[in-house]
């Protein structure tokens, strides 16, 4: 049996069960579909995994990061399958099933038309340079080398002056006849007309298609290169985050992470200057517990001290990509494969890019209460999500769902 129950906070479930389970809106791993059921990645990965288990499941909306820890303290849910992180400060109060997804912090900004040429550069650098490119350069480039050799050695091993009665001459009329019709139909008209003998004129044509292909085949690595850097966006450093204009997930590792930068950009300004206060300030404005409860659903900006940049607050990931599609934002601080699902949506596909580096890596797992005693829990829960990962199409299995290339880069 499954139920959702619309709470503020984290509400009793209806309905009889015999686990309550905790989802907040957090797309693409769980959030409630139009008719009103529970959808996404770990929803899906749930409803698998309880018939190991053999409960009956009933499920409960939850307003925040923060509502869903308070349920887990007071044994009001018995897990939560919204991504949470693993950290030793939550697991000082509630434990952690096996580590399913690997993702990361990272951030989102506004796509612009330009091309960033260091992107580009790179990007040719590293193509170029892998050992698999490289070999086949090489290769290609010994292949043509043995190629003009053994062309040039034939050239000088037939007989010359043989009239076109001969054996040979016949061969090379009707191959002259066949090499004039290739010329003319692959635009190498003229090519090899240098030299007197047929074989001069084949070697010649030969060369001039090795060179085109190789010529081709750069002159793509490049282009390629350039198109995938248009729009891009140098990576920005997290010591340049604390000026910046940031939306982030309101209690999340994403908002202690940013109240970390800004502490240490704190201690970094000149001290008892006005700079300094406004960022202690600030690191006191991010700090979790500063925030009102009945406040968790609404989008909270910091208020103005002077200082360049600011934060808003969001109760889930896809209002924080909205404030920089509407343009409130320079950037959004955030998990990276929600916010590369998201950026591959409409209306944020083509407006928003993903750093592809991330910040820190970011360990996700099923949060599980310890009150009643679920520790028989936890290892059921454990051992029916290794033997999934175990399976062959476990990558295909988050892929679909998250799109492609959903696994986090180091």
């Amino acid at each position: 049996m499954f139920a959702v129950s619309a709470v503020q906070a984290c509400d009793a479930p209806e309905g009889q069960h015999d686990l309550v389970v905790a989802i907040r809106s957090a797309e693409p791993f769980t959030f409630t579909g139009p008719d009103g059921l529970p959808r996404g990645f770990a929803v899906d990965l749930w409803h698998s995994i309880s018939t190991d288990i053999d409960k009956t499941t009933a499920f409960v909306n939850c307003d925040s990061i923060d509502a869903q820890e308070a349920a887990l303290r007071r044994g009001s849910v018995d897990v939560v399958i919204s991504p949470l992180t693993i950290t030793a400060e939550r697991m000082l109060t509630y434990d952690f099933s096996q580590q399913y997804l690997s993702s990361g912090l990272t951030l989102a900004v506004a796509q612009s038309g330009a091309i960033d040429f260091e992107v580009a550069i790179n990007t040719i650098s590293e193509t170029v340079f892998q050992p698999t490119v490289a070999r086949a350069i090489i290769l290609f480039l010994l292949l043509n080398l043995v190629t003009a050799f053994l062309l040039r050695a034939l050239m000088r091993s037939l007989p010359d002056g043989l009239d076109d009665h001969g054996e040979v001459g016949r061969f090379r009329a009707s191959t002259a006849y066949m090499l004039e019709a290739v010329a003319r139909t692959s635009g190498l008209k003229g090519v090899g007309d240098g030299f007197r003998t047929l074989l001069g004129k084949v070697f010649e044509m030969v060369m001039a298609v090795v060179g085109t292909a190789l010529s081709a085949m750069i002159l793509g690595v490049i282009t390629s290169a350039f198109v995938g850097a248009i729009g891009e966006n140098p990576p920005v450093s997290a010591q340049a985050l604390p000026g910046m204009s940031i939306a982030v997930l309101r209690c999340s590792t994403a908002q202690e992470f940013l109240r970390q930068e800004v502490t240490e950009a704190a201690f970094r300004a000149d001290e008892d200057s006005a700079e300094q206060e406004g960022l202690m300030a600030r690191a006191a404005w991010l700090d979790c517990a500063a925030h009102q409860a009945d406040n968790m659903r609404k989008v909270d900006a910091m208020p103005q001290d002077g200082l360049p940049g600011g934060f808003i607050l969001t109760p889930t990931w896809k209002e924080a990509v909205e404030q920089l599609y509407q343009g409130k934002v320079e950037a959004v601080l955030g998990d990276w494969v929600a916010l590369s699902y998201l950026s591959r949506r409409a209306p944020y596909d083509g407006q928003v890019s993903v750093q592809n580096s991330v910040y820190r890596n970011e360990p996700y797992g099923w949060a599980i209460t310890r009150a009643g005693g679920n520790e028989e829990l936890r290892r059921a829960i454990d051992s029916a999500l290794i033997v999934r990962m175990r399976d062959t199409d476990w990558r295909k299995r988050i892929e679909n769902t998250l799109g492609s290339g959903a696994i986090a880069p180091n």
